[in-house]
């Protein structure tokens, strides 16, 4: 018998506020819909692990986001040469197709969207129905933000194939964003049926990170880092994940040997080095973690670790090299906005924080939230109106934001801030407990100041 959990599976991309604007499908794509299987994906049962191998043009995701292996230049070679000997092959454009959009992750890069775009259409222009460039298609608009289009190819490509456990993720992961947790159940309940692995353990950990679960996240994430996957970079990213799961409910030396464990397994890797970041500044060691957070942008220029790096230098009095990240960051919010990407929720979320065109803000979150219900957008929603005084639609929003029970210490930081502003002293101080109890690491920018206002 099956059983869930507050209504079921979640996606394994994380998000929230400064969220990667391309690692947001990056483990999707990696490991190409694999997924875990038995009775429910929240079952505490061990689960054998189960390697798979990833055949084309999947294969080509396997070096993940964010690195330096030049392996998305040379596949994209490989199916350029295979297409300049048979101008028709459908394969070879959904492989260039795939190959272009980790080369966007790889870069940081959008244009190599419209190159991804090209390539998958001519593909379905030979072949209608061929299920790897339907998926790819999805897998596009995911990596653009354009959550209902991504919904719309995975269903196709589904109806196609419904033993594929592919676009069951790439479904699923759209109604994710979407805040469609219930269709998300059912197409992660059918992907976890199909094939157990590192994906769908993941996938598991978020599910239970978001309804709270954090013990059981843990055990999920830790279950995909026994399973593995066709490369290191799949393996050192589960490491980070799990690192955070540990960071975020204050477990600093459980994190610490994690981040640790993805650079021994593969060096200077960018996400790791931002996590031992995150550590070195919650112990104190400010220095160390600039180091570290130079080290991760000046791989790829992500605006979360930008943003980090930028308010930490601030809080050292280096207004100037803090600026200078913070103004880096909305030049990459226009890059993708040139490049066809939909940053609104992430360019409203940092232009809240950081009181840059809050009017701005409320418009790109309340077209953000026309759309999608998720959590998260509901949090960045709040925060905007917070900013500009809207404390009644603050409060309405953050309870949304907050209504699967995720652990989120941020989520009870905005709250605090909101009950305050609405004249219930008693609520916020209970509420910055609470983000405090959970991590009182939780932000570079306000973990100070919710601490001071507790002790109040």
């Amino acid at each position: 018998m099956k059983t869930a959990i507050a209504g079921g599976v979640k996606s394994n991309v994380r998000k929230g506020y400064g969220s990667n604007l391309l690692l947001m499908v990056a483990v999707a794509m990696v490991i190409a819909g694999l997924s875990v299987a038995g009775a429910s994906i929240f079952a505490q049962k061990e689960v054998p692990a189960q390697n798979s191998v990833i055949g084309d043009p999947a294969a080509i995701l396997a070096s993940g986001a964010g690195t330096r292996t030049g392996y998305a230049d040379r596949s994209i070679e490989t199916a350029q040469a295979a297409i300049k000997l048979e101008p028709n092959d459908f394969k070879a454009y959904a492989s260039l197709g795939f190959a272009f959009q980790q080369k966007a992750r790889e870069t940081n890069d959008p244009t190599y969207y419209a190159q991804a775009e090209d390539a998958l259409t001519r593909a379905l222009g030979i072949k209608p129905d061929y299920y790897d460039a339907m998926s790819g298609m999805g897998q596009l608009n995911l990596s653009r933000h354009e959550f209902g289009k991504a919904e719309e190819w995975g269903q196709k490509a589904q109806a196609l194939q419904p033993s594929s456990p592919y676009a069951y993720g790439v479904i699923g992961d759209a109604q994710i964003e979407l805040g469609q947790y219930d269709a998300a159940i059912a197409s992660f309940q059918q992907m976890v049926d199909l094939r157990p692995d590192l994906g769908s353990y993941s996938r598991v950990s978020y599910a239970r990170e978001l309804y709270g679960d954090v013990p059981g996240a843990i055990d999920a994430m830790q279950k995909a880092v026994v399973a593995g996957g066709p490369a290191a970079e799949n393996t050192a990213w589960c490491r980070v994940q799990l690192g955070n799961l540990y960071f975020n409910s204050n477990q600093l030396d459980k994190a610490e040997a994690a981040y640790s464990d993805a650079l021994a397994g593969y060096p200077n890797y960018l996400h790791a080095l931002a996590g031992l970041a995150q550590v070195r500044w919650a112990q104190g060691r400010t220095d160390d973690a600039i180091k570290l957070y130079k080290g991760a942008v000046a791989t790829v220029p992500l605006p979360q670790y930008l943003t980090s790096l930028g308010d930490l230098l601030e809080s050292t009095g280096d207004r100037a090299g803090g600026k200078e990240q913070l103004d880096l960051v909305l030049y990459i919010f226009k890059v993708f906005e040139a490049g066809g990407v939909n940053v609104g929720a992430e360019k409203a979320a940092f232009l809240s924080d950081h009181q840059i065109d809050t009017a701005q803000a409320v418009t790109l979150a309340e077209e953000a939230a026309r759309t999608r219900q998720d959590i998260h957008t509901m949090d960045t929603l709040a925060w905007a109106y917070y900013q500009v005084g809207r404390y009644q639609d603050a409060h309405s929003a953050e309870q949304k934001a907050m209504r699967l029970g995720t652990q989120n210490a941020l989520f009870f930081y905005h709250m605090g801030m909101i009950q305050s502003k609405l004249g219930d002293a008693a609520g916020s101080q209970i509420s910055l407990q609470k983000a405090l109890q959970i991590n009182p690491h939780f932000s570079i920018k306000y973990s100070k100041e919710a601490a001071a206002l507790v002790r109040k």
